[in-house]
């Protein structure tokens, strides 16, 4: 009994070993990647890293590449869709290395109709070594208040101690962002960086928008290898009267049931100047508008209701507080609504 188990189970890997070796014998595509790696070695931050890596089709068939997924930071500039039997197709792939630092190793997956090799990872690997340092970091983030001073400051350093660096200026991809830059010296400097250092002071100008700030300072020197060092900066600035929601929406709604909506009135000075709000009032007789106290000057609550008297129809209105801020003695907010008839 036993020895008729194992000749059908020798028979049976027999049939299986045949199927593949006659499938791969009529016309079957076989992947081999002589390199799977691409070691670029010591790679100064911001160069873009080309790698090229060979697909040699073995089999009978042509070999077709589906798909080619290059991992973050990597991106795939050509590949060979279809590589005839007995020829060597190329993948391009292209390694930006402005975002990066150290060593690094970026994947991409590529999937083909080999019936016995379908997919294949390839490794681009690089250690990113910045010419110029930015310290502490690369980046910067702030909040600040419309109208108030703010500064940041950061240091411009060679890596190499032994090489001199110039910086001759520094731009910014938004006009309300400044800066200024310094040569230091004596105790100034950071020790084991080039001699060359630089402080650079960022400012806000006084005609900056509210709202959230997303930029790129570009720090120019004289290294080729480093001609231009990106500085990202992520920040807010607030409004020194802030009002929260920045509009009123009631939405559809019956007037008899006299709804009302709530507003938070923040003063944002840092200075310790008291702001107060003295007066709401809304610019169509269907609403009304009082002020409540939270902090005296510094928080207010603001409440506005439909009366219940108010017509059917859509409303479109402004609600102007009045404070007393020097640079915002009003401040307007939107105010929309749609009146509805009662249920009978």
């Amino acid at each position: 009994m036993l020895n008729n188990k194992l000749t059908v189970v020798a028979l049976a890997t027999m049939m299986v070993v045949a199927a593949t070796t006659f499938a791969q014998a009529d016309g079957s595509p076989s992947m081999v990647v002589p390199s799977k790696i691409v070691d670029a070695g010591k790679v100064s931050q911001g160069v873009t890293v080309d790698a090229v890596f060979d697909l040699v089709n073995e089999g009978d068939a042509t070999l077709t590449v589906k798909a080619v997924r290059p991992t973050c930071g990597c991106t795939v500039a050509d590949f060979d869709k279809e590589i005839a039997p007995g020829a060597t197709g190329k993948i391009k792939a292209k390694l930006d290395t402005k975002d990066f630092a150290g060593p690094i190793s970026k994947s991409i997956l590529v999937m083909t109709d080999d019936p016995q090799n379908p997919t294949v990872t390839l490794v681009i690997k690089a250690d990113i070594r910045p010419f110029v340092e930015i310290l502490p970091r690369p980046l910067i983030r702030f909040n600040a208040v419309l109208h108030e001073p703010m500064n940041q400051t950061f240091i411009v350093a060679g890596a190499d101690p032994e090489k001199t660096l110039k910086v001759s200026s520094v731009d910014s991809s938004v006009p309300f962002l400044t800066t200024s830059v310094r040569k230091l010296s004596g105790d100034e400097l950071v020790q084991g960086k080039s001699k060359s250092q630089y402080e650079v002071t960022l400012s806000l100008s006084d005609d900056a928008p509210v709202g959230p700030v997303n930029a790129v300072l570009s720090v120019n020197t004289d290294l080729k290898e480093a001609p231009t060092v990106p500085v990202k900066v992520y920040g807010v600035v607030r409004a020194l009267i802030h009002v929260t929601p920045t509009q009123v929406q009631f939405g559809s709604v019956e007037a008899k049931a006299r709804p009302g909506r709530n507003l938070i009135v923040v003063n944002n000075r840092t200075d310790g100047t008291r702001v107060e709000v003295t007066g709401a009032k809304v610019n169509d007789p269907a609403f009304d508008a009082q002020v409540t106290t939270i902090e005296q000057g510094r928080r207010y609550q603001v409440t506005v209701v439909i009366k219940a008297e108010a017509d059917p129809g859509s409303r479109d209105a402004t609600l102007t507080l009045t404070t007393t801020d020097k640079d915002f003695p009003t401040v307007t907010v939107p105010v929309r609504a749609r009146l509805r008839y009662p249920h009978p």
